[in-house]
């Protein structure tokens, strides 16, 4: 069986703060994500996109708003999202995504991006794709993240 999981994310932008991050990489220290956890709308949406593919949930399930998850690296939560799926009988076949971000070119961040989520979830670099997008003023003071991904049930 094939299933097909659609994530969403978005995090206002504020000057200076912890710096940004995208991909689990700091892409801005001019810019920060308004955010409990670092604020990756990237990670975040490919979390939500692989758990509703595999019919176990949504981010806020798991990664709720605690004290436990305050300024947590949201590259951990997709290492975790990552055994969840695998341990469900599920595994990833690829995932494709688009950033929407005005302020910070990503382009010279894109290989290391997609090896920080390839690595996290434990496959292949070639199975990710992320494309930035300017947006054209459509999100100004904003970081927006659309993934989708594709797994296939491996245990029935």
């Amino acid at each position: 069986m094939l299933s097909v999981g659609y994530g969403f994310d978005a995090h206002a932008l504020e000057e200076g703060g912890k710096g940004l991050v995208v991909g689990g990489v700091t892409v801005s220290q001019e810019w920060s994500s308004k955010s409990h956890s670092d604020g990756d709308a990237l990670v975040h949406a490919i979390v939500d996109a692989l758990l509703g593919a595999s019919g176990l949930g949504d981010i806020g399930t798991f990664f709720p708003e605690t004290e436990e998850n305050r300024d947590r690296y949201s590259i951990d939560f997709l290492v975790d999202v990552g055994i969840m799926i695998r341990d469900a009988g599920f595994e990833m076949i690829s995932m494709d995504s688009v950033v929407i971000l005005e302020n910070v070119i990503l382009a010279p961040h894109l290989d290391e991006m997609k090896r920080n989520i390839s690595r996290s979830l434990g496959v292949k670099k070639a199975l990710i794709s992320v494309k930035p997008k300017s947006g054209n003023s459509l999100y100004p003071g904003q970081v927006v993240a659309h993934a989708i991904c594709l797994v296939r049930e491996v245990k029935p």
